[in-house]
């Protein structure tokens, strides 16, 4: 598929599957120069065969980056475009999450969207144009039982979105973050509920959270989007002329957000704990 030279350049993080696959077909699908990365080159093959270019790239592994923008910046003045994609996610309680697990949230979606940012910035800032979209998520403005780590993650990057916003405004780079709720991906799909088949004190809980997050993530559950939908909402940040700071795509999202913002903690706990638990006892019921 060709390309128009005059658009800008894009560079998306985490396009194996889901919306940084979808993204990546919408943006080469427009014409876009489009820069398509993952950990593993071969689960891009598709992108490539669409017209995308494909660059590996592990966001905790900083070589990888830097050996990728430098591949960019030979061809083009600077990536015009970047979107901050990849992340995973782990639930389980505070008491029994590994720290390892815990160090390789911090990595991928924090440090790593960081070194990731940092490696286009100092010729984006040149050209005095660009684009900065951060995937995040309403878990960023809220947290629920067993997604501590995981949301604090999201925390991190709301704030961390909102100083290179500020920051960067006054260069010609505009910095927007879309919030989505359940996407019906691999990702959501393959997020590790960490401890829901072992017996222990939380094993209730762990059962009703693995319940919960997998009905809410299948493609059709109400008030979940797909990919090619919050993707449409990435592309819009993207390129409209004056975007927004954030998107919030879907009911589920925005309602969660708000719903937090209203309600005290303490009936927020209850009403997550209750739901979860309820669900969990009766799997644990049914198990025997």
């Amino acid at each position: 598929m060709s390309t128009n030279k005059n658009l800008p350049v894009v560079l998306i993080t985490g396009c194996s599957s889901g919306h940084g696959e979808a993204l990546a077909k919408l943006f080469i699908k427009n014409g876009y120069p489009t820069y398509a990365s993952a950990r593993k080159l071969e689960s891009i093959e598709e992108l490539k065969k669409l017209g995308c270019e494909t660059l590996q790239i592990d966001v905790t592994d900083y070589d990888t980056i830097h050996k990728a923008v430098e591949t960019i910046e030979k061809t083009h003045d600077s990536v015009g475009i970047l979107v901050n994609n990849a992340a995973i996610g782990i639930m389980t309680p505070m008491e029994t999450i590994p720290m390892e697990e815990v160090k390789k949230q911090y990595e991928t979606n924090v440090f790593g969207l960081l070194a990731m940012t940092q490696a286009v910035l100092p010729k984006m800032r040149k050209a005095g144009k660009g684009r900065i979209v951060n995937i995040g998520s309403s878990g960023g403005e809220f947290t629920t039982p067993g997604g501590g780590i995981y949301q604090a993650t999201k925390y991190a990057l709301t704030s961390m979105n909102d100083a290179m916003r500020a920051e960067l405004e006054p260069f010609g780079i505009y910095v927007s973050m879309i919030q989505p709720g359940a996407i019906a991906s691999k990702f959501a799909q393959n997020g590790a509920v960490l401890g829901y088949k072992e017996k222990g004190p939380y094993q209730e809980l762990m059962l009703g959270i693995n319940k919960i997050t997998s009905a809410a993530v299948k493609k059709g559950a109400p008030g979940t989007w797909t990919p090619e939908q919050v993707a449409k909402v990435s592309f819009k940040a993207a390129t409209k002329r004056k975007p927004r700071a954030r998107y919030r795509p879907g009911f589920v999202a925005k309602a969660l957000i708000y719903t937090r913002l209203w309600l005290p903690y303490r009936m927020w706990d209850k009403m997550f704990m209750n739901m979860m638990l309820k669900q969990g006892k009766k799997i644990k019921q049914n198990q025997g």
